[in-house]
């Protein structure tokens, strides 16, 4: 697999692909003071291939749940690097994923105004889309991703046998994301993840493809718009209405499983309000349904999920930037009221999901 070069407005940065995680990391250490962030879970499991970890500067394992991605965890390893002796010139490697990511890149960010660092992704939304576009976010209390950076790595390495090892549900949590590029992109992208989803995780040559597509279209849309000001907010897509999902359930849904839900959303709302046809909503909704693990799905205080949505940042007012549907590779922003019609249209949905 080819390499995969992003241009960034804080500096170029590379993705390849790599069948050598031992030696990568020996590599690592004998070009660079490393300092490892390493997800709690990933280090059990791979300790063994992972042992020159150790031959690192520092070793920070990191329990990668909802609940730790917080100022307060990363005041905590910062407090522990500065006890390490970090230098400017050294390197965080971060091994996990997007959540681990997000700890990493945010606290490579903000240590002495900006240190370099290394990211190896270990879950499959961590390979196939947030490893690129140099956005960190970290909670504050119950309100998702509301203190963030824009700070690259500066490589990204991604060893795909760890997709051997991933439970089913969090292979359909990057799933949704893959799923999004592929609506935003249309076309033969669209067909070729479409086509090649089925085999994840047990092709890996596939797989690599599915993610490889998947990179490709975030990159253009990234390097057209890096600090999101623009075309980028369409990678929103599914994210207001699974934002709100992830919070009204305490983060009981995952991320990807909440945008692949969250599309669905948009687009039954985009169907009720004359944007697509009844017909291309079944067509996507069936592609969408097949990988979101659950037969039924309820919401049962829809005012307390309102409540959640009207927090999004893309709310204005009293009305929010929605990323809906006009078809496949048509999604748009449109403005859309929190009122009793939106309210109204999510109750619909809802039965809608458990017919």
């Amino acid at each position: 697999m080819k390499n995969i070069k992003v241009h960034s407005v804080f500096r170029d940065y590379e993705v390849e692909f790599i069948e050598d995680l031992k030696g990568l990391v020996k590599t690592l250490n004998k070009n660079y003071k490393t300092h490892y962030l390493v997800d709690q879970g990933v280090w059990k499991f791979y300790k063994a291939k992972l042992e020159e970890v150790n031959k690192g500067n520092s070793f920070y394992p990191f329990e990668a749940v909802e609940s730790k991605k917080t100022l307060e965890e990363v005041l905590n390893y910062v407090k522990f690097l500065l006890e390490k002796k970090v230098q400017k010139k050294d390197v965080i490697v971060v091994i996990g994923g997007g959540l681990v990511q997000d700890i990493g890149s945010f606290t490579a960010h903000v240590l002495k105004r900006g240190v370099e660092w290394v990211f190896i992704p270990t879950t499959l939304l961590a390979m196939a889309d947030s490893c690129i576009g140099s956005k960190s976010g970290i909670n504050v209390g119950k309100y998702k991703n509301q203190v963030g950076s824009f700070h690259p790595p500066s490589s990204i390495y991604i060893y795909s046998a760890f997709l051997k090892t991933l439970p089913r549900l969090i292979i359909l949590d990057g799933i949704g994301e893959i799923i999004k590029h592929a609506l935003l992109k249309g076309g033969k992208s669209y067909q070729s993840i479409k086509n090649n989803l089925k085999y994840l995780p047990k092709d890996i040559k596939k797989s690599e493809k599915v993610i490889y597509d998947s990179l490709l279209i975030k990159k253009e849309i990234v390097e057209e718009d890096e600090l999101e000001k623009n075309i980028r907010r369409l990678l929103n897509y599914g994210h207001s209405f699974g934002h709100a999902l992830e919070g009204y359930t305490k983060n009981a849904t995952l991320h990807g499983v909440a945008v692949t839900i969250g599309m669905d959303m948009a687009n039954y709302i985009s169907m009720k309000r004359g944007f697509i046809s009844q017909k291309e909503f079944a067509e996507i909704s069936k592609f969408l349904r097949d990988y979101i693990p659950y037969k039924e799905f309820k919401i049962d205080d829809l005012d307390t999920y309102m409540e959640f949505l009207s927090r999004d940042k893309k709310v204005i007012g009293n009305e929010l930037n929605a990323i809906l549907c006009k078809g496949i590779g048509k999604i748009k922003i449109i403005k859309v009221k929190l009122n009793d019609q939106l309210k109204k249209e999510l109750q619909n949905y809802l039965a809608y999901f458990s017919e």
